[in-house]
């Protein structure tokens, strides 16, 4: 495949072009919440307009058409997305992660996804729940795959399986594989409580064949040399896939609570307390539970901020800022829990009615919390093992690899 195959870029992108884009798109976003809820997935009109803002290459590479900027920036930007509406940061910020994790995929992929359209959308579940096999010049793909979030949308999707263990291999052998829309099917699932409009279905795949060329070793992504490394060289693309891949999901779990607070002390200023009609912003005990809510979240901000400092540090990230920067997106979640609740506990019997957007908050900031990439055992467990001199669980795919520092 030629280096010459180049997509020229939309218009020109900054950092500070990045974020007010962000901020005008989240005024329009909460105009259609409660129209994204009834679907059970992201609009038309919605997805329409953040393809067509251009936030959504971010960190597609600049050869395809993309900004290849950092998560300096994108970090911000699902912030103001998700403060504006949960699943519309979870879902951008998901579109823009994928399209960084194609970077790494064979350059005959990465063509055949960018070349004739630089704004296609990718899915992914790359939990290895389907079962491959080798077949002449590629896989033939079998399986059942949850969590698909924003697939309707999509134009591609990437899975993972595992590939059946011949008689010479030590165990079965997982891969990625990325697939176009029409070689999957969708299945309506997405009934639930938090995150409702993330359209988060189920896909199929059925004896599907797939091409080398659309196909990477999980190990690969996971350590640092993944075959698309080569074409796209920039430091972005060498932080490690267990810090960069979860990366986004503190971000738009805090931005929710960062909505859900400014929300709660916006009423806060103009409810009265009844029957003997009193200011709630008066009480003492309603200042004292805004001022520990904001400390929670300013320190959630502030992991944040440092875990962005250590990703640019790319393939130079020790183990020990790996451990502790895993650690932090999972506490940066847990900041998060504690202050959801505290605002949705006292914002009084109003606060459950379904007109009431505090509810949906705390609905989905749970939701996104059960993200497999945040778990403070998980993590918490890694860091553990790093402090006391025990090696990485063998099993743990988040741990550092050898690369990594």
């Amino acid at each position: 495949m030629s280096n010459n195959n180049q997509v020229p870029p939309v218009e020109s992108m900054t950092h500070e072009r990045a974020i007010e884009l962000a901020k005008t798109l989240a005024s329009t976003i909460r105009q259609q919440v409660n129209q994204a809820e009834a679907l059970r997935r992201q609009p038309e009109e919605m997805i329409e307009d953040l393809v067509r803002s251009g936030l959504l290459r971010l960190l597609t590479p600049k050869r395809w058409g993309g900004h290849e900027l950092t998560f300096d920036t994108v970090i911000p930007v699902t912030l103001e997305l998700a403060k504006a509406d949960a699943s519309s940061g979870w879902c951008s910020s998901l579109f823009m992660i994928h399209s960084w994790l194609l970077a790494h995929f064979p350059e005959a992929a990465q063509h055949e996804v960018w070349a004739s359209n630089p704004d296609a959308l990718i899915a992914t579940s790359l939990f290895p729940a389907g079962q491959a096999s080798e077949a002449d010049g590629g896989y033939r793909l079998s399986g059942s795959w949850g969590w698909a979030s924003g697939v309707d949308s999509c134009h591609w999707i990437a899975l993972s399986a595992k590939i059946a263990a011949s008689a010479a291999d030590k165990g079965p052998q997982l891969r990625a594989f990325l697939l176009p829309r029409q070689n999957f099917q969708i299945q309506d699932t997405w009934f639930v409580a938090g995150l409702a409009a993330s359209g988060s279905n189920q896909v199929v795949v059925e004896d599907v064949f797939v091409p080398f060329e659309r196909s990477v070793p999980l190990q690969e992504l996971l350590q640092g040399h993944a075959p698309g490394l080569h074409l796209n060289p920039s430091p972005l693309y060498q932080i490690p896939l267990a810090l960069a891949y979860p990366s986004v999901v503190p971000a738009a779990i805090l931005g929710t609570a960062l909505g859900a607070y400014e929300i709660w002390r916006e009423a806060s200023r103009s409810k009265w307390r009844q029957p003997m009609p009193q200011q709630v912003a008066a009480l003492a005990r309603h200042q004292i539970r805004l001022a520990e809510t904001s400390a929670e979240l300013d320190a959630a901000y502030l992991l944040l901020q440092r875990a962005v400092e250590v990703l640019r540090l790319a393939r130079a990230i020790s183990p020990e800022l790996h451990n502790r920067t895993r650690r932090d997106y999972a506490y940066i979640v847990r900041l998060c829990l504690n202050a959801i609740e505290r605002l949705y506990l006292n914002s009084g019997a109003g606060s459950n009615y379904v007109s009431n957007p505090l509810q949906r908050y705390w609905r989905d900031i749970h939701a996104m919390a059960g993200h497999t990439g945040v778990s403070f055992d998980a993590a918490g467990e890694a860091f553990g093992r790093f402090e006391l001199g025990l090696p990485p669980d063998p099993q743990d795919l988040f741990a550092p690899s050898s690369k990594d520092g």
